[in-house]
């Protein structure tokens, strides 16, 4: 990873004299505003609707469980998992200033804490706070939900207390996003380390790393050192661990085109960047990201794909890695960026 962002800092160098007269005529205001206002806050506000859903869920089911409304609680859950998933492009500014990424959705969870935790917390609502992000949030409300057929009553206040905090760490970034932090972004129109365009680029690439790394590669034992264990993966429970990759595809790819508004993909084209092929550079992004879709839209679990040793497990993992490559060498150095994120898989 060391050598990509060399290639990285060399394209920063040799392509900075060009772009500055490559950026004239493209307001990238205009499209870092459309970013900001059109996808990363509606992507936090669905977030926290999905979360004030799942809430409202487990308080009901507490007062009575049956079949009928754990299985709408565990849809509930789902839903929130995947909303929260669009939100990956996004993942700075506010999240890392309040240091709270990780307790939204830490994975693998542990399971012997979880079960201490539930034990000791005597429903105290601040008794949250103290607790370790691997015994809490998404995950560990997965595992309650979806281990047994019926979680005791204690499983689902202690689900009811983690549901809140989500909540609770969810309006706290919207909160930003919206009064002070979408107004530094959608100005700060530099290309450094510290400007708008760096920390999205980044973040898309930490979102592809992860996906290669963390839940496919590692699960799957792909990761130096680490033997195959699906208990890894980001969902094993719930079984959607594909739905979470092709969630977080999708809302990347909405986020480089800017949806249908003004995105890095106009910016690409104005620069008329083109790849040693002739191939624009935003459609060879396009494409190596509709390849990952369809690797990511398969009917079994990938539990079971990994268990049966699928192909489909290595296209994932490789395409995952060409598109890493993509990002860090050509779109990073064509736009004069640096890459600050690295992965640690040993690739």
């Amino acid at each position: 990873m060391k050598l990509i962002s060399i290639l990285s800092f060399v394209f920063f160098v040799l392509f900075s004299s060009c772009n500055s007269t490559g950026n004239e005529g493209f307001e990238k205001e205009e499209m870092l505003k459309n970013i900001a206002e059109n996808l990363a806050i509606p992507s936090y506000e669905q977030s926290l609707k999905s979360f004030q859903q799942l809430q409202e869920l487990l308080l009901q089911v507490e007062k009575g469980p049956n079949t009928e409304n754990l299985h709408e609680l565990r849809n509930s859950w789902k839903s929130a998992a995947l909303k929260w998933s669009k939100t990956a492009p996004y993942r700075f500014g506010p999240i890392d200033e309040l240091l709270i990424e990780n307790n939204f959705y830490y994975y693998p969870i542990d399971t012997v804490k979880v079960k201490q935790a539930i034990s000791s917390f005597n429903n105290q609502k601040n008794s949250v706070e103290r607790l370790g992000s691997n015994v809490q949030g998404l995950g560990a409300i997965e595992y309650i939900l979806f281990q047994s057929e019926q979680p005791t009553k204690e499983e689902l206040a202690y689900c009811g207390l983690l549901s809140d905090h989500l909540v609770k760490l969810n309006q706290q970034v919207l909160d930003q996003w919206i009064n002070e932090y979408s107004k530094s972004f959608v100005s700060n129109t530099g290309s450094d380390i510290g400007s708008s365009l760096s920390k999205l680029t980044n973040q898309w690439i930490e979102v592809i790393d992860y996906i290669k790394g963390d839940e496919v590669g590692r699960p799957a034992g792909k990761t130096s050192g680490i033997e195959k264990n699906v208990y890894n993966l980001h969902a094993p429970y719930s079984q959607i661990s594909l739905k979470i990759i092709h969630a977080k595809l999708s809302a990347l790819q909405l986020s480089f085109n800017g949806d249908t508004k003004k995105g890095v993909d106009d910016y690409l084209d104005h620069l008329d960047i083109k790849l040693s092929d002739n191939i624009p550079l935003q459609d060879k992004i396009n494409e190596q990201i509709n390849t990952l879709l369809a690797n990511s839209n398969q009917e079994e679990p990938l539990t079971q794909l990994i268990l049966e040793g699928s192909k489909e497990v290595d296209q994932i993992y490789l395409q995952s890695l060409n598109l890493s490559i993509i990002f860090k060498t050509e779109l990073m150095g064509q736009l004069g960026l640096v890459t600050t994120f690295s992965d640690s898989d040993g690739d």
